[in-house]
């Protein structure tokens, strides 16, 4: 039994845990039970504190706040073990305990700390938005010059980027900033706020960097001398007894295979569509009729890719381009490795067959020398930009939007979006009907 003391005018209970001395209270706001350890075993000072305890909360509830205060920090770490929770029963996306975390305690809780959760209004998310925007550039990690992670059970670090964060990484956050309000509204900490309208300034231009079929020529061949050099005139000079003279050359075969796997890459990603995420995931086992017809006459090979990737997964079919490229990644696999493939084995492996974390570096470099690091615009191109020339030439061949928004996993209103100036830069036959009686 617990013990109790009440007043019959006093508005809230004071009570005491069987064989405990320290008292409690419990009062009613908002229509809401309030209970709360008031830490102290005298009764008078229980007393003035419960006093103190009811007053705020009816305050509080008669100003539109919740009756019980909720730091954001404390609400923000209730979250973060939710969804945690929820990954490990698969009711969301594998990858958010892993990139959620990260950014709710360095920013979110770096900005908010432990100001009440439901104090917080629409004006303070924009004041946020604005902040994190310059977080790196001018404010709090101008000076930060490494960023600690764990990773594998291992705490590691990387380069610092001083620069504002991207539009499509800003509206990634603000997807974090809706659920954790929207979670903290089922709880009951907090009101609701209209974030869904806020909304991140956008580019005049919203089409993708891509190549046209000229820079992707340019790309290609440029990619493939660095493979297989042209070496007619270079070498060293070697004059045989019989009066012959021939050149050598020392190739490095440790970069000429690293530049073979970069090029398999880049004819897979622009044969496919797929996103980075998805091509480093890619194992043997992902791709559906390989192995069993690798041997087999070259057309009469046909493959299908089933990828996954930024909480995304489905079938790819490829074109049929891509197929000696696999065979290329294969044979590499082979003599570096020593061994064939296993299902479970990258398929953009370096010589220890464990996963290629990014072809980046290798492929800025490769823009670099054929003069393409940026767009007409002066937009920057990534490995990203393969997949946006893949959907950018199927628009153009007149392949129907909505095969290549299920191939590439992705909706037709981005496609639209993103991609929509393709048809009338590419497909101006189409658009010209009478181009020809002209």
């Amino acid at each position: 039994m617990l013990q109790h003391a009440k007043h019959p005018k006093q508005p809230f209970a004071l009570f005491q845990r069987p064989g405990g001395t320290i008292w409690s209270v419990r009062l009613s706001a908002g229509g809401k039970q309030v209970r709360k350890s008031l830490e102290t075993d005298n009764y008078d000072e229980a007393h003035h504190l419960a006093y103190q305890i009811w007053s705020e909360a009816n305050y509080r509830v008669k100003n539109g706040f919740t009756a019980v205060v909720r730091p954001f920090g404390q609400v923000a770490e209730e979250f973060i073990k939710l969804v945690i929770a929820e990954s490990e029963r698969d009711d969301r996306s594998e990858y958010h305990p892993r990139d959620w975390p990260p950014v709710i305690r360095r920013y979110l809780i770096g900005f908010f700390g432990d100001k009440p959760i439901d104090t917080i209004r629409e004006p303070d998310i924009e004041r946020y938005v604005e902040w994190r925007r310059t977080y790196w550039t001018t404010g709090p990690g101008k000076e930060i010059q490494y960023i600690r992670y764990e990773r594998g059970g291992k705490i590691l670090r990387r380069s610092a980027k001083h620069e504002v964060p991207s539009i499509s990484r800003q509206r990634g956050e603000l997807t974090i900033v809706r659920a954790l309000f929207k979670q903290a509204l089922k709880w009951g900490y907090c009101g609701k706020l209209e974030i869904a309208d806020i909304k991140v300034r956008k580019r005049v231009d919203n089409s993708r960097p891509s190549f046209t079929p000229e820079e992707f020529e340019t790309l290609i061949g440029a990619s493939l001398q660095r493979i297989y050099p042209d070496h007619s005139g270079q070498g060293k000079p070697i004059r045989g007894k019989d009066g012959r003279v021939w050149r050598q050359f020392r190739q490095n075969m440790h970069i000429i295979a690293d530049r073979l796997k970069l090029h398999a890459h880049i004819e897979i990603a622009s044969g496919t569509g797929m996103r980075p995420t998805e091509l480093k995931n890619l194992n043997w086992g992902h791709i559906v009729g390989f192995r069993s017809t690798r041997q087999g006459k070259l057309q009469d090979q046909d493959v299908r890719f089933q990828v996954q990737g930024k909480g995304k997964h489905g079938a790819v079919v490829p074109h049929l381009s891509v197929i000696p490229w696999l065979h290329a990644l294969w044979d590499a696999f082979e003599r570096e490795v020593g061994r064939e493939p296993n299902d479970d084995d990258p398929v953009f492996s370096d010589h220890r067959g464990q996963h290629i974390q990014s072809f980046k570096k290798g492929f800025s470099e490769l823009l670099k020398l054929c003069n393409l690091k940026t767009d007409f615009r002066g937009v920057a191109r990534t490995t990203y930009s393969l997949r946006h020339y893949y959907i950018s030439e199927m628009i153009a061949r007149g392949v129907d939007v909505y095969d290549i928004a299920r191939n590439t996993r992705t909706s037709i209103a981005m496609i639209d979006k993103h991609y929509g100036q393709v048809s009338t830069e590419r497909r101006k036959d189409q658009l010209r009907p009478d181009h020809k009686e002209w």
